[in-house]
């Protein structure tokens, strides 16, 4: 019998545990701190064991894998401890892709943009008639999935540290959507590690599978050119280049398909805006064309899904208007590209833009010449903002320090504003400073929103 130790008792730590259990497996789940109550309800109900306030880990030198939650960092006393012990260490998407059987395993991964995509491609997938749901790093975790709700499509976003742990799953689709400076504090602050980590996307794919590629990420391509040849098939996308398989030109959406022929999409439609969001639909529409789904995008099915499809929570969501204020909720923004992404899409000098949390090796400097050309005021939200005033301060643009939301939404009271202007959450860093995490900190800013405008 397999012994399992799962390391947090999270969203992935606890459905493994439940799906090693499922399977037949003698399980432990171990937790540093104080599980939630639900938590342990479930764990009780489900006949697990279970350890909490610390990691004593009886009869490690028996069991037969560690499952590790993506939040544990690899330096962790307690991973070193496993690793002493010659214990293999697994990510919850490899534990739980072992019990997928026959479906089909899609995996999204990217600095950027891969919740969308990962959405997007569910519900494009559904929209063709097909049995998909999206799940991982998304929130909803593919051991969840496997344990309690099987599906025959698996649109996994695949974060960095949950690839870090994967060595034998078979993504049949998987797509790269670019590389840019993040979570550098765990890869020893080097952009090439942290790349590396994100190329095991496409580790063990055949020949028969497909991989997905943007053609104007350099880092891609620098990626493509150090690391061994890939077996699968590719398809790639492009906002500029008009060889790849999918391109935008002057608000159409260009695909080259399975049979020949090419077919349209006109972005201009959608909700979604942005030529980043543009290139996530593009690479969402190449997975359909990678299963064989070619007629979707051709017919009108995908399009009239488009039209419908009005984004996620937490990404440049709109939250309300006040005396002509517009409100976005862009707190998924947890590093300097997605916040660059925001403030190219709003208006010069309107912008009034709240900055900060854990950061993460954040170079501001990316984003310096964007924030003296879309700012009138900055808001640091966060427990230490030196490092934002050392990047920001030379600007003649006015900056507010504050430590809760409703001292963020109280600066509206202290600056002038005028219709038009846009206050906007895109803090390019971690939430975990001040809450308990993105979705937490974009909640309380659509709260503070709901208290102005009172809807």
């Amino acid at each position: 019998m397999d012994y399992i130790i799962v390391l947090g008792g999270g969203e992935s730590g606890l459905w493994s545990a439940l799906l090693a259990k499922q399977q037949g497996a003698r399980v432990l789940l171990s937790d540093s701190g104080t599980l939630l109550t639900e938590t342990r309800d479930l764990l009780i109900k489900n006949d697990v064991p279970y350890e909490e306030g610390g990691h004593t880990l009886p009869d490690l030198e028996h069991a037969t894998a560690v499952i590790k939650s993506p939040g544990i960092p690899d330096t962790a006393p307690v991973v070193r401890r496993c690793e002493e012990a010659g214990i293999p260490i697994l990510s919850e998407p490899e534990y739980a892709a072992r019990f997928v059987g026959d479906s089909t395993l899609i995996g999204i991964t990217g600095s950027n943009g891969k919740t969308t995509t990962t959405t997007l491609t569910a519900y494009l997938l559904r929209a063709c008639g097909l049995d998909a749901i999206a799940c991982g790093n998304i929130g909803t975790s593919l051991a969840r999935c496997v344990a309690s709700d099987p599906h025959r499509y698996y649109v996994i976003e695949l974060s960095s540290f949950q690839l870090d742990h994967m060595y034998h799953t078979r993504l049949h689709v998987a797509a790269l959507l670019n590389v840019t400076p993040d979570h550098l504090d765990r890869y020893e602050h080097s952009l090439d590690k942290y790349a590396d980590a994100k190329w095991r996307v496409f580790q063990n794919q055949t020949p028969g599978d497909l991989h997905i590629l943007n053609l104007d990420d350099p880092i891609s391509r620098q990626l493509v050119e150090r690391s061994p040849a890939l077996h699968s098939q590719e398809l790639t996308f492009s906002l500029e280049d008009e060889s790849a398989t999918a391109y935008y030109r002057d608000g159409v959406l260009h695909f080259r398909l399975n049979s020949g022929s090419t077919a349209t999409i006109d972005y201009s439609r959608m909700q979604l805006k942005g030529e980043h969001n543009a290139a996530n639909v593009m690479a969402a529409c190449l997975v359909l064309r990678a299963l064989g789904a070619d007629q979707s995008l051709s017919d009108g099915t995908v399009q009239k899904a488009l039209d419908h499809f009005a984004g996620i929570p937490h990404r440049m969501e709109p939250a309300g208007a006040w005396h002509g204020i517009t409100f976005i909720n862009d707190s998924k923004a947890t590093n300097i590209d997605a916040t660059h992404y925001a403030l190219g899409a709003m208006k010069d000098h309107r912008t009034i833009l709240i900055l900060g949390g854990t950061d993460k090796g954040n170079d501001y400097a990316q984003i310096l010449p964007l924030v003296q050309q879309k700012c009138k005021a900055l808001i640091y939200l966060t427990t230490d903002s030196q490092k934002l005033h050392a990047a920001f301060d030379a600007l003649p643009i006015p900056a507010y320090d504050v430590r809760s939301m409703t001292d963020a939404f109280g600066v509206l009271d202290r600056i002038k504003t005028e219709e038009g202007d846009t206050f906007l959450l895109s803090p390019a860093c971690a939430s975990f400073d001040l809450f308990h995490n993105y979705e937490h900190r974009g909640d309380c800013f659509k709260a503070e929103a709901k208290k102005r405008t009172g809807k």
